[in-house]
């Protein structure tokens, strides 16, 4: 591996619920906004992603549970992206991030990962929360999809359309600076 190659992302997961999100929304006055729902039943998914910075490159995954089974392999796949870089990855204190098996991960793949908590309570810190405000005004709030698998599909959709520029705004960068090589 050359050492000199260095990723610095931040990671985190969000859950996609069959059953929509109620967001901000405007609706006749004296009338609620009804929107249809699964009932009883809300099957979910967890997203997990990893956001590049400066770049606003990403990898991300779906898994059925958010579990540290789930973030080692997360983790694997990101390793996989990038076999060449060391990545320092920045996520938040969840217990599935700080559990023993999680931590042997580390240290038995110390040449290439590194992790990097945050302070406890600080969401803000973290760049990709950004990112999962958006995805969610633009793909799951106020929105009922036939299955939580096209729920799903919806969410990859929006990750490959969404333009570069807007990834660099959220991350406070000009994408006009950036330089890809």
């Amino acid at each position: 591996m050359a050492q000199n190659l260095r990723y610095f992302f931040y990671l985190d997961s969000t859950d996609l619920h069959w059953c929509p999100e109620i967001g901000h929304t405007y609706s006749p006055q004296g009338s609620q906004l009804k929107v249809d729902t699964p009932g009883l039943e809300n099957p979910w998914l967890a997203l997990f992603g990893s956001l590049a910075f400066p770049s606003g490159e990403g990898v991300y995954s779906i898994h059925a549970h958010k579990r540290h089974l789930e973030l080692v392999n997360h983790l694997q796949l990101l390793m996989n992206t990038y076999p060449q870089h060391f990545l320092f990855v920045v996520l938040d204190n969840a217990s599935a991030h700080t559990t023993s098996k999680v931590a042997q991960f580390c240290q038995d793949h110390a040449e290439q990962l590194e992790l990097v908590f945050l302070p406890t309570y600080s969401p803000h810190l973290n760049l990709i929360e950004r990112l999962w405000r958006v995805m969610r005004h633009q793909v799951t709030k106020n929105k009922f999809y036939d299955s939580v698998t096209a729920l799903a599909e919806a969410v990859v959709n929006w990750f490959e359309l969404y333009p570069i520029a807007r990834f660099s705004s959220l991350l406070g960068l000009d994408d006009s600076q950036l330089q890809f090589v």
